[in-house]
């Protein structure tokens, strides 16, 4: 930011709505919002949660908290306030910075949890929170403050994902993998300062944050945000700003170009969108001719993509992931850890920088996701003899709906608490909208006529909207193996009846 305040201090580097941003006005409210920060409290050796939308305020805080030196906890706010309860307590979360919209919630959390200093971007205060509004104007024009001195090593920020386990983990993100991750979207994306960058996806995630997301910055281009998800916003906002690159889930594409009035997108150049059978592919050209596609893999343990499509071999690779970013290695092992041939099947294993260095406080996890400076993705997948990574299966007991992970076993722990429930399995069954959707099957106790929606109500008073079943089946016995494991692939094969 100092660096493009120097180079390109009257380049546009922000829009929000209304609110613009020249990179010199940027940098120099990344001051004066770090310079409140430290008013209200918070310091390098805090840990800082921000629960709001896509706003300029957002962005804002999250480099000012980076330039005090304080690790930054993006919080997912569609999680139900119990969830984001344990995050605050796992991380071990000091600072809370909350909009208008979650003040219900952070006044739960207020008193929930070890929070000791919270702070309203908006109007509503809670807890003792103070406003946003008031540290700023209490700030000296020109205020300046040092940037902290981070190593590589350092940690920047915590982003935690529902990963494979029935608790949110918190994947760390160095200063370094962020330097590494900001270099090669450059490299990969071709990245200029012409570039006017939509981002859509929320800045809890990872796609919002690395895909390029705060990268845009770094090669002084223009990042534009959007108020919503909604097709007609994001399509409004692309033409009117002239947007030359976005990530977007396929439904939202699709949304996008089947709206009565489509937008001009004329001067968009690339499109990244994952995980889409390679007909969806096809058809998106042919209606975007001129546009690059880019398919990738990634995750949030790897700071985002490890690798994208390149335009050279969009036809000729259909359907690859691409090739690995400069400073990542990707390998296919067996189940014993040797590297297979090209073309064979086995588990994604990747190291480099942008790879996280592991799960904050949680030790189990990283014994068993770490190998020999390797990380053990669990996804299964294949490298042709060119070196372009191929997606096979998804690991099995993870739901990715709507861009969002959902761990099957989070769902069966709260089900298996209903004094009417058995036995339950959780899987992931297809979704025209939103690509999966959680299934439940459920063997009720003798005797019990519980109902598949009085389930769901169940689900909904503890958990996150987007991940309580969409369908509920009553069934009188889950299929087995000979150990007693549950057949979820099997279960996987049945049609999606609706409770």
């Amino acid at each position: 930011m100092r660096r493009q305040a120097l180079r390109r201090a009257d380049r546009e580097a922000l829009v929000d709505g209304d609110r613009r941003f020249t990179y010199a006005a940027l940098d120099a409210d990344v001051d004066r919002h770090a310079a409140a920060l430290l008013a209200a409290g918070i310091t390098a050796d805090d840990l800082v949660g921000v629960l709001g939308r896509n706003t300029a305020t957002y962005v804002i805080e999250l480099l000012a908290l980076s330039r005090i030196g304080a690790i930054s906890v993006p919080l997912n706010w569609r999680l139900h306030v119990n969830e984001q309860a344990y995050v605050l307590d796992q991380a071990g979360v000091t600072g809370l910075l909350y909009d208008d919209d979650f003040a219900d919630d952070a006044a739960r959390l207020a008193t929930a949890t070890g929070l000791r200093t919270l702070v309203a971007n908006g109007e509503r205060v809670v807890g003792g929170a103070r406003r946003l509004a008031d540290l700023l104007a209490g700030q000296p024009a020109g205020v300046r403050v040092a940037d902290a001195e981070k190593g590589p090593a350092d940690v920047h920020r915590l982003l935690y994902t529902s990963g494979t386990t029935a608790r949110p983990k918190g994947v760390v993100h160095t200063y370094g993998n962020l330097a590494a991750n900001h270099l090669a979207q450059v490299l990969e994306l071709e990245l200029t300062d012409a570039d006017r960058i939509l981002v859509s996806a929320p800045l809890f995630h990872v796609s919002g944050l690395e895909a390029p997301g705060l990268a845009t910055f770094v090669a002084g281009a223009t990042m534009v945000l959007t108020p919503t998800f909604k097709a007609a916003d994001i399509a409004r906002i692309a033409a009117e700003e002239r947007i030359t690159g976005m990530v977007l889930a396929a439904q939202i594409l699709f949304g996008v170009l089947d709206l009565p009035d489509p937008p001009d997108l004329a001067a968009l150049r690339y499109l990244l969108f994952a995980g889409v059978a390679p007909s969806v592919r096809r058809e998106v050209k042919r209606r975007l001719p001129h546009v690059r596609l880019v398919d990738t893999f990634g995750m949030t343990e790897l700071c985002n993509g490890v690798c994208y499509l390149d335009a050279a071999h969009e036809e000729a690779k259909l359907g690859a992931l691409g090739a690995p970013f400069p400073g990542v290695q990707i390998r296919i092992v067996d189940e014993h850890f040797r590297p297979v041939a090209p073309g064979v099947a086995g588990e994604i294993v990747v190291r480099g920088e942008k790879v996280s260095p592991g799960y904050w406080n949680d030790d189990e996890a990283n014994r068993r996701t770490r190998r020999d400076g390797w990380f053990l993705t669990g996804d299964v997948g294949r490298i042709d003899a060119d070196g372009y990574l191929w997606f096979v299966d998804r690991r099995a007991d993870l739901i990715k709906s709507g861009g969002e992970n959902i761990a099957s076993a989070e769902i069966e722990r709260v089900l298996a608490r209903h004094p009417d429930v058995a036995e339950v399995a959780v899987v992931g069954v297809p979704d025209p909208q939103w690509d999966e959707v959680p299934k439940a099957f459920v063997v009720l106790r003798d005797g019990a006529a519980t109902a598949a929606e009085d389930l769901r109500g169940h689900c909904r008073a503890e958990l996150a909207r987007y991940k309580v079943p969409k369908y509920v089946e009553i069934v009188a016995a889950l299929p087995r193996n000979d150990s007693g494991k549950v057949l979820k692939t099997l279960l996987r094969q049945g049609p999606g009846v609706a409770g």
